[in-house]
């Protein structure tokens, strides 16, 4: 029987195994909009840490993780746009 948490680590575990690809392929490449998909999924794995947080009832810690996701999206988007 699979762990009811299971797909948020995978989903963390995943994004941030594509992020080092694409932000290695980006940085070497030259390639802006790969390094801005890299910053998304970095967001994206800190939300599914902070609803990991968020279900073993530790909401302090869950908070802070969805912050920094939410603060790193507005900042990549404010960058993306800016560019």
């Amino acid at each position: 029987m699979r762990h009811p948490y299971e797909k948020f680590v995978r989903i963390e575990l995943i994004s941030l195994v594509i992020v080092i690809l694409f932000g290695i392929i980006g940085l070497i490449q030259g390639f802006l909009i790969l390094v801005f998909f890299s910053f998304y999924l970095i967001a994206l794995s800190l939300v599914c840490d902070g609803l990991l947080h968020l279900y073993f009832r530790n909401s302090q810690q869950a908070g802070k993780q969805i912050l920094r996701a939410v603060v790193l999206f507005i900042f990549a988007t404010y960058l993306l746009f800016a560019l």
